[in-house]
């Protein structure tokens, strides 16, 4: 896999979705539809008779879908499960699963956001073995699993989730990456309409989440030249179009994000994210910051840490002066060097009307402490250049604006 190869794939996607064709694209081990009509398709393909259908229905009514989604059901006995809710819990995956299970689903579809296609993901996990619902809910025991077949159908642009085999789920405070080869769904449907019907701020939250997968994906101790190459087109692909689909949502802006995101996905399926990711958690769930624009607070600070890496802390095999010349790609995507990424990814927030710094975003200089002590140092472990709790506290400072806050390198 090479750069050129995933613009290919980026251009037939694209190509497909602007001529409104209901085609199915077979790439990377995933059979990719462009239309909803193509679900059932999909279904018969992956031998799926009786699907369990985790659903958002508010994103599915806002594209007047549902019709088309009861039509490619048709015929097939099916289960609807809604109940969860952003930022879901394991409770909300369990019952998700023991309803699955209840129901003899032979396979599951997930038709919403990133919320929707991690609860989807643990039903799949865990329907076929009930006895292991609340162990696999909770990311124990993923070696017993025998999961289900899954299509993801995403409604907005940004989780990639359609194209990983790891799901995030919160129990507590803490979120948990729970992880299976066979998560990754076997089929999924990128439909533009469900994105051209996303409200503008969640355009702008899920696709600033994209925006930080390609990023950090470029920099990543797990990245490889395959993740390297789908992150440096979709990292470029998403800066380019986002401030147009989020302020005048033109398809072809936002058709732009959706493929941006996708590939994105597929990026981080491989290397993993990274600091500003694991950041954000702590952000989301003690804040209330939504997740993209909690990336986005601490990215630019982030990549101007890692490009001041040295032999000595240096985390990433290939050594310093590779993440270096990775960094700078990175920054590249947004046509800028490191040390300029924190100003340029403040006036992106701005144009997006977000906040530009965790100030703006009413967090206090009392909260950071906390923060950076609840950060979850196994994903900092995926961040090429080491962070102690004192580095990501200086992190955080800078991303709030406080002028006393040390220097980086």
């Amino acid at each position: 896999m090479n750069a050129h190869a995933a613009s290919a794939y980026a251009d037939a996607l694209g190509d497909a979705m602007s001529r409104g064709a209901s085609r199915v694209i077979r790439f990377d081990g995933q059979s990719v539809a462009t239309s909803l009509a193509a679900l059932r398709s999909l279904l018969d393909e992956a031998g799926v008779t009786r699907p369990f259908v985790v659903i958002d229905d508010a994103a599915v009514a806002a594209a007047r879908l549902m019709p088309e989604l009861d039509d490619a059901l048709r015929s097939l006995p099916f289960l609807t499960f809604n109940e969860y809710t952003p930022n879901p819990r394991c409770e909300h995956a369990a019952e998700a699963a023991r309803r699955a299970a209840d129901f003899d689903a032979d396979g599951i579809v997930a038709v919403g956001g990133g919320s929707c296609c991690d609860v989807a993901k643990v039903a799949a996990l865990a329907a076929a073995t009930p006895d292991l619902i609340h162990d696999l809910s909770r990311g124990e025991g993923t070696g017993r699993a025998s999961p289900l077949p899954l299509i993801a159908v995403p409604t907005t642009s940004g989780t990639g989730s359609e194209a990983t085999h790891f799901a995030a789920i919160y129990i507590g405070p803490k979120k948990v990456s729970i992880a299976h080869e066979q998560l990754r769904p076997v089929g999924e449907v990128l439909d533009e309409r469900f994105h051209t019907a996303m409200p503008g701020p969640i355009a702008a939250a899920t696709g600033l989440d994209a925006h930080g997968q390609a990023m950090e994906s470029a920099w990543s101790v797990g990245g490889t030249a395959e993740s390297l190459a789908f992150a440096s087109v979709a990292g470029p692909m998403i800066a380019e179009h986002l401030v147009e689909s989020v302020e005048a949502a033109t398809p072809g802006a936002r058709r732009r994000v959706l493929i941006g995101s996708h590939l994105a996905g597929k990026a981080i399926n491989i290397s993993k994210t990274t600091a500003a990711h694991a950041l954000s958690y702590q952000l989301t769930q003690e804040l209330g910051l939504p997740h993209g624009h909690a990336v986005a607070l601490t990215l630019g600070h982030i990549a101007t840490w890692n490009d001041g890496v040295s032999d000595g802390d240096c985390l990433d095999p290939r050594g310093a002066s590779d993440v270096r010349a990775r960094v700078r790609l990175a920054a590249s995507f947004m046509g800028a060097t490191p040390a300029e990424l924190p100003d340029r990814i403040e006036r992106l927030l701005a144009d997006l009307g977000l906040s530009a710094s965790l100030a703006q975003s009413n967090v206090t200089p009392s909260q950071l402490g906390g923060v950076a002590e609840r950060v979850d140092p196994v994903r900092l472990g995926n961040n090429p250049r080491r962070l102690t709790r004192e580095d990501v506290l200086g992190c955080l400072e800078r991303a709030a604006g406080l002028d006393h806050a040390p220097q980086i390198i």
